[in-house]
């Protein structure tokens, strides 16, 4: 399994994201039966059906997809954004560490000179 989320992968959660049957999603189950089903909005036809487990897991199963569906382009907008910013921060690190070097290039080009000049003396 992948540890890292790169644009691509990003790119084609959209994509997936864009061509499912829109928000919100919803579980039908009855305590009488181990099967749960996957419907968009109320009243929608089902989509998904979980049978293959115990009762109990079929149900969280099923309310897992479907409350993941109905937050997925949250999180999908909220990895972008948090993205951007560590982008925005490595910069602005960049940018201070350069004129960290810069002002340390300057003193030691400074000392040099003194040593110079104390040396013409």
């Amino acid at each position: 399994m992948k540890q890292i989320l790169t644009p691509e992968d990003i790119n084609l959660l959209e994509e997936k994201l864009k061509n499912a049957s829109s928000a919100p999603w919803n579980t039908l189950e009855s305590a009488e039966v181990d099967t749960a089903w996957v419907i968009p909005n109320i009243g929608g036809n089902p989509i998904a059906l979980f049978d293959y487990r115990s009762g109990e897991q079929n149900k969280a199963d099923a309310q897992f997809v479907a409350y993941a569906r109905n937050y997925m382009d949250i999180i999908i907008a909220e990895i972008k954004n948090l993205q951007k910013r560590i982008l925005e921060l490595i910069q602005s690190n960049n940018i201070e560490v350069q004129k960290r070097l810069d002002l340390q290039s300057e003193i030691n080009e400074l000392k040099k000179r003194r040593k110079n000049a104390n040396e013409d003396k």
